[in-house]
């Protein structure tokens, strides 16, 4: 027992003594105490930081709501001020580019889908999607139809442990 217990009491010893040695315990306080004050300082600074941070997100969106309110005003026609009209009609243009470019864009996804379904390979006998690089089917269990590689430079196909093309020699990735 004391040989488990000798090891603890020596590094115990080393510890008092290693307070003791720079002062004493009464340094040792007077540094926590310091440590701890500046803690609380930082604490206050984050706090502060944190406050400001939630009235500039509340200004903007302040400012924002605003913003909504003229346009809203001006779209109804009854926009009063001079200064805001030309503003709120530059709103009203980019909003209208906005819709034109989704209506775009969902014409663009519209025409890739049948594309993107067909590169994602399924399972011959489930339908499942199979994951990539499987041998097996996750769902059924049935043995998954290797995808035919071909070269990117001339295009031949190539075997499955192939690396490199047998036409042309390219490396394959």
């Amino acid at each position: 027992m004391n040989d488990l217990l000798g090891p603890f009491r020596r590094k115990a010893q080393d510890l008092i003594d290693s307070i003791n040695s720079s002062g004493g315990l009464r340094a040792t306080v007077e540094g926590l105490r310091k440590q701890m004050a500046e803690s609380d300082r930082r604490r206050a600074l984050h706090r502060a930081q944190a406050e400001l941070k939630q009235l500039d997100a509340q200004i903007k969106e302040m400012i924002t709501a605003v913003g909504v309110q003229a346009v809203g005003l001006h779209r109804a026609g009854r926009l009063t001020s001079p200064e805001l009209a030309p503003l709120c009609a530059h709103v009203v243009e980019l909003e209208a580019a906005v819709a034109q470019q989704r209506e775009e864009l969902a014409r663009l996804e519209s025409t890739m889908a049948p594309d993107s379904e067909a590169e994602e390979p399924g399972c011959e006998r489930c339908g499942n999607p199979l994951p990539e690089g499987a041998t097996f089917c996750p769902y059924c269990g049935e043995p998954a139809t290797p995808k035919p590689r071909y070269c990117a430079a001339c295009g031949a196909g190539l075997r499955e442990a192939a690396r490199f093309c047998a036409r042309c020699g390219a490396a394959v990735p």
